[in-house]
């Protein structure tokens, strides 16, 4: 009986290892129908006696900007409003009519004001005695080469991993309803992730590509370092699942939010890190 030669038994092997690197980097999910919220503002608007009348409150635990501006053109537009944590402040517009459904509201993150009080974070996001290899760090090529995402870390946890909160402070925000992903930037808006702020550094931490319903917390719940809250995933704009973490500031430009350098992350010194290395909490 003669062997199989080389070559038939070679190609088919190629074959199927590309045929799996394929599938496993091109997403065959369509684009989710909404787009969910992190947050509901609390709004309420009212119109009396040639009065219109709009209330604001800060639903979350921390402070943030509201900027205002109206469909009227006779209405001119407003300075920014600054609200501490859970504060609420009232507008009044004499005679110009009935503005209710006229005011468009935008939220943006944080008081830049606040001086940041910390340049390092003293954990990993993930439990005590896991390791896992950085698969993208700070200003790198392909995403974290811009503003937003500047400082970000990327590890190769696997979808339903635990991801820890790296500092104490308020769950802000929460999305993870989503369960597609995909490789081009429509994908971004569509990122399951958990959002924390530590009252005493001003700082932000951003937990993205959660599994589908991966949320382990609320918004408006204290959490504390090392405290599981969530599940790694894939989703968004991303080709494999992994965890994004980002340090974030408040920013006075359009973004409202900027990606933040650390010194040091965990036990290590951010500036020695390499793509592929094990870091171990």
């Amino acid at each position: 009986m003669k062997g199989l030669k080389p070559k038939r038994i070679i190609l088919p092997v190629v074959f199927i290892g590309v045929f799996l690197l394929v599938v496993r980097k091109c997403s065959f999910h369509a684009l989710p129908q909404e787009k969910l919220h992190s947050i509901k503002l609390d709004i309420e608007e009212s119109y009396k006696n040639d009065t219109y009348q709009l209330t604001i409150t800060n639903p979350v635990d921390c402070p943030n900007r509201f900027l205002l501006n109206c469909t009227d053109e006779k209405v001119s537009d407003f300075p920014p409003i600054l609200l501490k944590a859970k504060a609420d402040t009232t507008i009044r517009i004499i005679g110009q009519g009935n503005l209710k459904g006229k005011m468009k509201i935008h939220l943006k993150w944080g008081d830049p004001s606040l001086p940041i009080q910390a340049h390092s974070i003293s954990q990993l996001p993930y439990p005590q005695h896991k390791r896992y290899q950085l698969l993208q760090g700070n200003n790198s090529n392909p995403t974290h080469n811009y503003g937003l995402s500047r400082y970000a870390f990327d590890f190769t946890m696997e979808i339903g991993d635990t991801v820890t909160s790296t500092q104490n402070g308020y769950v802000v925000a929460v999305i993870d309803g989503y369960k597609g992903w995909g490789s081009g930037d429509k994908w971004k808006p569509y990122v399951n992730q958990v959002m924390i702020y530590d009252t005493t550094s001003h700082l932000f931490t951003m937990y993205g590509h959660l599994m589908q319903d991966g949320s382990l917390v609320e918004a408006g719940q204290y959490v504390t370092v090392g405290q599981p809250i969530g599940l790694s995933g894939k989703t968004g704009q991303t080709t494999e699942e992994h965890l994004h973490f980002n340090v974030l500031k408040a920013d006075k430009g359009k973004r409202g939010l900027q990606s933040y350098p650390l010194d040091s992350i965990g036990n290590y010194k951010v500036k020695t890190l390499e793509r592929y290395q094990w870091m171990e909490n």
